[in-house]
This record gives structure tokens, sequence and C-alpha cells, in this order.
């Protein structure tokens, strides 16, 4: 995320937008089938906002787990409902849709080796998005525990260095 759009978050939550988190104030973006919402809190940060409270979780490469719902909303939709509210609270669109860590969401999946969530993981990654998680797609595509239809995938996701 570039400076500009924190600061832009910063500011906006600051001056009461959004909506209060334990913790803080957080602005939703995208809310899950299951209620839960996904947003920005003040420190330009995505967060994970379980249903019914709870304290939010801040998305970091290690613990992406907390993500994994999002996989579940088609990527174009996820996309769209990302932009449509980052549109609604003045924010540039496309910037706030690109900086969702969707490489850490899905790194974090691959990591757990669980095939129907693997499978599901590499779907809904976007092509700009695969070079970066060449290793891990590589990874897939060689283990042997993995159902066959979920290395082919991996197989063809794997992208020249």
């Amino acid at each position: 995320m570039s400076a500009k759009l924190r600061d832009l978050v910063r500011e906006l939550i600051e001056a009461g937008g959004g909506e209060p988190i334990e913790g803080g104030r957080f602005l939703p973006l995208v809310t899950l089938e299951s209620g839960a919402r996904v947003g920005l809190d003040g420190s330009g940060a995505w967060v994970f906002a379980p249903e019914g409270g709870g304290a939010a979780q801040a998305i970091a490469p290690e613990g992406g787990r907390a993500f994994f719902e999002v996989l579940e909303t088609k990527r174009d939709d996820f996309d769209a409902s990302i932009e449509e509210a980052a549109k609604a609270a003045g924010l540039p669109p496309e910037e706030v849709a690109f900086s969702f860590p969707a490489t850490d969401v899905v790194r974090a999946v691959l990591a757990r080796g669980l095939p129907s969530m693997t499978r599901l993981a590499l779907s809904w990654l976007r092509l700009t998005e695969v070079r970066a998680l060449r290793a891990e797609i590589m990874a897939v595509s060689r283990d042997a525990t993995m159902p066959v239809p979920v290395r082919d995938l991996a197989e063809r996701l794997t992208v020249p260095e």
C-alpha cells in the first residue's frame, strides 16, 4: 500500500469514518458470507473482524489463515466489493483493491496442505499474483499427497522464472 493511500485511510478513520472495533476503528470493505467483515484499520493494515464482535485480526504474512474465508467469495465479487466501498469512502478503488494481500492469504492456505482449500486458493489467484507464489505453486504440483487435478492446476499455473 502506498504511503499516500495509508495517509488517506488514517485521515478517514481519525475523522470518525468507518466503524468501531475492539481496540479502535476500521473501514469495512467486504462482508463475507458468515457476516465477518474485511477492511482497513487506521494504520492501513487489512483486518478481519469476526461476526458478532471479538478482536479483529490484522493480516500478516505468517497469519494469513485468519483470512481463509475470503477465498469462499468469488474473486471478481470480492474485488468489486472492495472497489465499490472504497469509492463510496472517497478512496481510489483500484489502489485499495490492489493493496489486499492476496498472495499472503494464498501462501498461508497452501502451507496448510489441505487439498480442497489448496484448489480454491489456486483458483482464486490473479495471473499477476502467480509469479510471487511460484515456489509454493511448484511444490503443490509435485506433492504426491495432493489429488491429481490439484497438482495439474498447480502445474498449469507454474510460470517460468
